[in-house]
């Protein structure tokens, strides 16, 4: 039987934003349900926050880890908001007021507390999003975890979960994501993760993103903004630009080396 996934060793720090990438098939998903304890490890090891994941600590873990699914609709069941964001806390054993207290904080750090009286088939894709990432919250993990959290959203909706994301960053949380999107992931994360067929390819800063041989390997495309320039004949740019801040410095640098030349 072939592994799912196999050859990953790493670490990742405390406080990362942490983007996975890779195509369809290379082991994103199972990599992240490991993380969290919903998958055991057949062989190898995977500690969190060093404790190493076993039948015994997989509790444990996944109340250190929050995982939301790519689909809210596989989490968000209960009969209204309320209700499904409380069933974690509630769980725990926690008490009315502390379920209370929780509850209110993190449907209103997502947005949603005015709609907690609402049946999750009364919202949105996006807003669902977000009441499934408010039922993690609540469970106050250390490690936030999200598979495609961009997926299928509209314009304006990624925009709202790329602030939640942020949020959660400075809420001093570890957040890990797998995306498709590697013109966000360039831009948010401080992490790279690069996985194929099961395997990990590399792991590093976002410069990653923008080597050529290394998103070719992935299965990938650079960032829009690399591909603006790569297209520019005759621009032989050494280190390709990440984001919008680091094309307008670049090209403030290219018009004023023109000038002197002139």
């Amino acid at each position: 039987m072939t592994p799912a996934i196999s050859d990953i060793s790493l670490q990742i720090p405390v406080g990362a934003k942490v983007a996975l990438l890779g195509p369809n098939g290379a082991g994103k998903s199972t990599l992240l349900h490991h993380l969290n304890g919903l998958k055991l490890p057949q062989n190898g090891s995977v500690s969190i926050m060093g404790v190493p994941l076993n039948k015994k600590s997989a509790k444990a873990i996944r109340q250190k880890v929050g995982l939301v699914f790519q689909d809210p609709d596989d989490q968000v069941i209960s009969g209204t908001v309320w209700e499904d964001v409380q069933f974690g806390p509630r769980n725990l054993g926690l008490s009315e007021e502390e379920i209370e207290e929780v509850c209110n904080v993190a449907l209103g750090s997502v947005g949603m507390l005015e709609f907690k009286s609402r049946a999750p088939y009364q919202l949105s894709y996006g807003q669902k999003k977000r009441v499934a990432i408010a039922g993690i919250l609540a469970m106050k993990p250390d490690i936030v975890i999200l598979d495609e959290p961009m997926s299928y959203l509209d314009p304006q909706g990624q925009d709202e979960v790329a602030a939640l994301l942020q949020g959660l960053s400075f809420m001093g949380k570890t957040v890990l994501l797998s995306t498709h999107d590697v013109d966000f992931a360039v831009s948010w994360a401080d992490m790279i993760i690069l996985m194929k067929d099961g395997q990990l390819l590399a792991s590093g800063g976002p410069e990653l993103l923008t080597d050529e041989e290394w998103i070719r390997k992935s299965n990938l495309h650079l960032p829009r903004i690399a591909r603006l320039f790569r297209m520019v004949p005759n621009l032989n740019v050494e280190n390709l630009p990440k984001n919008e801040q680091e094309a307008a410095r670049l090209l403030h640098k290219l018009i004023n080396v023109q000038q002197i030349k002139l």
